[in-house]
């Protein structure tokens, strides 16, 4: 009889151990769901299976899909978002049998989630519970759960050691934009979570959250930079053209519409057409329209038949990164006279001086981040003051010319100040360079424009560049290896790595690092510079007050473009909460502040010569030698600068005698370079 049972116990465990191999037909999350999830009547206004709504269905799918690497959800509350990440648990866990892990803001947000969301489905769904493991030496805790083929880890967010020691194939961060900006100085919390990924062959990193503050936002950055954009869009009744439900606004034609003070005429007006619809008719039936997810950056869309599809109807892959944007009118969960009703009290509240309940009703109800109102200068003012001066020139009062370099994936950004006593600035040029910086043939025409010189608008001589600061925080080993090979050819080439830490200097400290580049490795290759880009962000806020030539004050030409002025002014300065304390931190107001990083590494590149610091007597003896009195030689020969074809600047001198060259060269340990004649 022991015998017997013994038998049959080798033989459960075995057949146990082997289906732990068995592969299952491939499913994807949305199927699996419909089949397998339920929903927990402690966490959910419904209990049983679960069936998705028209919208989570390709939500559902892009977090299986493989090909999508990266999901970044911006979402508001009642879209099912929690119920999703916990199906897509689930599925890992029965179906993919991947480890994984997730993070929230704390630990005690985490403490909640593992009790109302992941131990009730523990326990409720089938196919998870058959993939438990059980027995002595079997860890299930709060932080860590084991199963047949896979782990679950469950942490808080806050410390950096969460981050470490654990490798998985999904990441997951839920309420992102709860988690600090840096965690311990260790870097951003999407960043270390992804760390976490390497080496899995499919790995998969989903970032989702009711989104807070513009420019502090992780959700928002991270859709922002991804390959893709998608938003839900329904088939007009009327027109039968598609478009996403929108909020509008009263500038608007198109979006939610209503009777002022009467929340229940509230209808939604097409984009094209202008027929509008009730909340009943995209409830029909009990249900949300059906639509597709289409992509305003590429024009791809994933729709009824959930196949990918280009703009000419043929499949296609998804993009590898992908935004999704999802918010409260979408769900049946929420009355469109509510959210209505909702938005016009926060307007009265706002109107007597209260932000609160607008700021959540954008954050919460429309799923977008809220602008708070810092300290910025207007780039329509500053674009105002321009002076007639041409680009390419140096104008009288600037004399030493640095330069500073963005470098981005598929271009190089210049720019070259002029920079006159007490930090006095002209922008001289800002110019493009397309190629690709991770081929070391491209990087030749960027060395060639920097060796430029530029012509002196007082008396017709030139300046070269005297020093150059470009950024290594993208294609850091090319950057490195670049500056390594022109140190003798470039003069006072510095890599650079900003830095947003509070009062961290402009000139930060500098530390060897290694150049590795093509299978070779120079230990000690080149010093990497830090820069304190909110320092220098808020050196410039004040210079940009300045409303008389001098000291600190910062010069413009008329040719610049209105692009120009809007990436200067691309951030703002805010009082946020950082550990617990009020602190300012610079956001950005629009995705686009090249501008604004090329002057900041040129500020550099000016304290790097000690420009910030130097005597009347000092910057004496670069005027005498780069814009001496006129009468100290003879009398200089007058340069009219004209405008030819194409815009370009024309010198034509004037009918005056020729004057003789003079050619002066400074010591090595000048630091700036020029070339007069007078």
């Amino acid at each position: 009889m022991l015998h017997r049972r013994t038998a049959a116990a080798i033989k459960a465990a075995a057949r146990l151990g082997m289906d732990s191999l068995r592969a299952d037909v491939p499913q994807r999350l949305s199927d699996w769901a419909a089949q397998h999830f339920e929903l927990a009547g402690e966490s959910s206004h419904q209990k049983g299976a679960w069936e998705a709504w028209a919208f989570q269905v390709g939500m559902l799918d892009f977090m299986s899909d493989d090909q999508i690497e990266e999901l970044a959800i911006m979402k508001s509350k009642r879209v099912g978002y929690t119920k999703m990440v916990t199906a897509f648990i689930a599925y890992n866990i029965a179906h993919r049998r991947r480890k994984q892990a997730l993070w929230q803001p704390t630990d005690d947000d985490r403490d909640s989630y593992v009790k109302s969301e992941i131990e009730p489905v523990l326990d409720l769904v089938e196919a998870v519970r058959v993939m438990r493991k059980q027995g002595r030496g079997v860890e299930d805790t709060i932080k860590l759960k084991q199963f047949r083929g896979s782990v679950l880890h469950l942490l808080g967010g806050k410390a950096a050691r969460a981050y470490r020691r654990i490798t998985v194939a999904v990441a997951i961060l839920d309420e992102w934009d709860g988690f600090d900006q840096q965690v311990e100085k260790s870097g951003d919390p999407g960043g270390l979570a992804k760390g976490r990924l390497e080496g899995a062959p499919y790995p998969k990193f989903v970032g989702g959250t009711t989104p807070r503050i513009k420019g502090l936002s992780h959700v928002e950055r991270a859709a922002d930079n991804a390959d893709g954009m998608v938003r839900f869009h329904i088939d007009c009744p009327h027109c039968g053209a598609d478009h996403p439900l929108l909020w509008g606004g009263k500038d608007k034609p198109h979006g939610f519409k209503w009777e002022r003070g009467q929340p229940d005429t509230v209808r939604h007006v097409c984009p094209h057409c202008h027929g509008s619809i009730t909340q009943a008719d995209y409830l029909k039936g009990g249900q949300p329209m059906a639509g597709a997810w289409v992509c305003s950056k590429t024009g791809k869309r994933y729709g009824i038949d959930r196949v990918w599809r280009d703009q000419a109807g043929m499949p296609t892959r998804p993009p590898r990164t992908l935004g999704v944007h999802v918010w409260a009118a979408y769900s049946p969960q929420r009355s469109w006279p509510s959210i209505v009703l909702e938005f016009e009290q926060a307007l009265a509240t706002l109107e007597r001086g209260d932000v609160g309940p607008m700021q959540l009703f954008r954050n919460e109800t429309l799923g977008e981040t809220w602008e708070l109102n810092g300290e910025r200068s207007d780039e329509h003012a500053l674009q105002a003051r321009a002076e007639d001066y041409p680009l390419c020139t140096v104008p009288a009062g600037g004399l030493v010319l640095t330069a500073g370099i963005d470098v981005q994936r598929d271009r190089w950004e210049i720019a070259v100040w002029a920079w006159g006593r007490g930090l006095e600035s002209w922008v001289v040029e800002h110019h493009v360079i397309e190629g690709n910086p991770a081929s070391e043939s491209d990087w030749e025409q960027v060395t060639t424009y920097l060796q430029r010189r530029y012509t002196q608008a007082w008396h017709g001589g030139s300046l070269g560049i005297s020093a150059i600061s470009i950024d290594s925080s993208d294609q850091t080993q090319a950057v490195y290896n670049w500056v390594r090979l022109n140190q003798t050819r470039l003069p006072a080439l510095r890599p650079v790595k900003g830095s947003s830490e509070e009062h961290k200097p402009v000139l930060g400290p500098s530390s060897s690092q290694e150049v590795n580049w093509r299978g070779q490795k120079w230990p000690n290759g080149v010093k990497l510079w830090i820069i304190g880009v909110d320092t220098a962000k808020d050196l410039l806020l004040g210079q940009l007050a300045l409303e008389q030539p001098g000291p600190g004050y910062v010069h413009f030409s008329r040719e610049l473009t209105r692009e120009w002025f809007e990436q200067l002014t691309a951030e703002q300065r805010i009082l946020a909460k950082h550990k617990g304390r009020d602190i300012y931190k610079w956001v950005k107001r629009r995705p686009r502040n090249e501008v604004l990083d090329c002057r900041n590494y040129a500020l550099h590149a000016a304290f790097g010569l000690g420009l910030h610091s130097h005597t009347d007597r000092r910057w004496q003896q670069i005027e005498q030698a780069v814009q001496p009195p006129a009468d100290l030689f003879s009398a200089p020969q007058p340069i009219a600068l004209t405008q030819g074809v194409n815009g370009q600047i024309v010198r034509k001198p004037l009918e005056t005698p020729a004057a003789p060259t003079r050619k002066h060269t400074p010591r090595n340990d000048e630091g700036w370079s020029f070339d007069r004649r007078d």
